[in-house]
């Protein structure tokens, strides 16, 4: 059978500021549901829950069923830019938040290959011990263009699962974050640097794949083979852990 690939989701409430009810819809985007079948996979949506007294029960019965851990991106930025300060990853969205942080120190528990995008990416530095720097808005990171348009260069690091997996010293990438990463958590290196110095790609050097994405390689599956290698190695490493679990 497929490797089960469980996708983090969005609630509405907590990223659009129109959304008055409170009671809006959970979310994820089509591309990330299509990378994952593209790859091989079978993709299954979680539902982000709010409610404290059952999220690590349900948490727990999520983990006996997905083989794979896929930290979505997204939410809006709606009203942040504006902010004078620099709104934390909990302050932003802080459902979400514990709701991934769960997802994340119960799939590594487990061994469970995880994959971070964008946001995803930054939840794995900061969930895990790294730190993000919040001191200000990052710039030229935010692309125009359509995701499937690479707008920047990465440089990949020897030495690494980037390397090994990508076969490249460099990698075009999309951009689409404002934020970004200041150090990496313990056990884990950055293997993928902007021409600026922005951290790209971060990896676990201590667990068989634990590795974050700072721009979305489920965009441009068509038009670049180095994204979707990333897609493809990750949804192939939840296909051997379900082996282990049989």
């Amino acid at each position: 059978m497929k490797p089960i690939i469980g996708i983090s989701s969005v609630w509405s409430a907590e990223t659009w500021s129109s959304d008055e009810n409170k009671v809006g819809c959970i979310y994820i985007g089509k591309q990330y549901v299509d990378a994952i079948l593209y790859s091989g996979g079978t993709p299954f949506i979680l539902p982000m829950i709010n409610e404290r007294e059952s999220l690590i029960p349900l948490i727990e019965d999520i983990m006996m069923v997905i083989d794979g851990l896929l930290l979505s991106g997204g939410g809006s930025l709606e009203g942040i830019l504006s902010q004078t300060t620099r709104p934390t990853l909990t302050e932003q969205q802080p459902k979400r938040y514990e709701f991934e942080k769960e997802l994340l120190l119960h799939a590594r528990m487990k061994g469970m290959p995880i994959l971070g995008i964008c946001r995803g990416c930054q939840m794995i530095a900061e969930v895990f011990g790294g730190k993000m720097d919040y001191s200000h808005f990052l710039q030229g990171h935010r692309q125009k263009e359509s995701g499937d348009h690479p707008t920047h260069n990465v440089r990949i690091t020897d030495n690494t699962k980037a390397k090994l997996l990508l076969q490249a010293d460099n990698m075009l990438v999309n951009s689409f974050h404002v934020q970004s990463i200041e150090a990496v958590p313990e056990g884990f290196i950055a293997s993928g640097i902007s021409d600026d110095g922005v951290i790209e790609i971060i990896e676990s050097t201590l667990d068989p794949f634990v590795v974050g994405v700072q721009f979305h390689p489920e965009e441009m599956l068509l038009s670049s083979k180095q994204a979707k290698r990333i897609i493809d190695l990750f949804v192939e490493s939840a296909r051997d852990f379900k082996k282990t679990r049989s």
